[in-house]
């Protein structure tokens, strides 16, 4: 694998899980084309045996050579990365894998997204919106606590102001100040959002239990085999 030194330049509490981490890379070192979906590879100097963390990206290379992931806290698992201060030096990877969202003309796209697993489908949000792009897109997103929607804001922000765009968050705890949806993304569910399966292409993301169930809801709606991404 090749590595580059990065720096982590800037960092933002998404909520209480969840940081994003912005990795400056030196001029000239960052792939000529990245697709949104795919990930990239983080060395922390410090851990030894050296670990790789594979993290999708949440947003587009920047010009300047800036590349964001949002890393999510699970027990013990990630902490260097995740306590990592602004300024820590890491090792990253390319962008890659075969994650690629998007989609063909006339084609509807639902993006199904658990916690932090709405990452790659923020990266595939800001370029549809950098492009002006107006296929319709569904965002289902599922969180335990409304808390841990990541992206809640910008997400709801953006819908807003794209009515091609449609932001569908739900809560499957039990918080009291929730007046959303309730409850987990079932076939019912799915159902709302798939109103054309033979051209409907699903895309799911987040903890396996989450994106197994996701897929077999869509497949009860009658979207085709073909037609159901998962990452990795």
């Amino acid at each position: 694998m090749s590595w580059t030194e990065a720096t982590i330049v800037r960092v933002i509490e998404e909520t209480p899980l969840d940081r994003t981490l912005f990795l400056a890379v030196p001029p000239g070192r960052l792939p000529p084309t990245c697709v949104p979906g795919q990930h990239v590879v983080l060395r922390h100097p410090v851990e030894r045996p050296p670990r790789d963390w594979y993290f999708s990206l949440s947003g587009m290379p920047a010009a300047d050579g800036v590349m964001r992931v949002t890393v999510r806290r699970r027990g013990d698992e990630a902490h260097a990365i995740y306590d990592a201060p602004q300024g820590t030096g890491v090792l990253v990877s390319p962008p890659s894998g075969a994650f690629h969202i998007g989609s063909e003309p006339g084609e509807e796209l639902v993006l199904c997204g658990a916690g932090s697993g709405v990452a790659p489908f923020r990266t595939y949000l800001d370029h549809r919106r950098q492009e002006a792009r107006n296929e319709p897109v569904r965002l289902l997103h599922s969180a335990r606590e409304p808390e841990e929607l990541t992206f809640h804001a910008e997400l709801s922000a953006w819908a807003a102001d794209d009515e091609t765009f449609e932001y569908v968050p739900r809560v499957t705890g039990h918080a009291a100040g929730w007046t959303g949806l309730r409850g987990r993304f079932d076939a019912p569910a799915l159902a709302a959002a798939i109103t054309a399966p033979a051209r409907t292409r699903v895309f799911a993301c987040g903890p396996r239990p989450y994106v197994e169930s996701a897929l077999a809801a869509a497949a009860a709606c009658g979207v085709p085999p073909h037609r159901l991404l998962r990452e990795g």
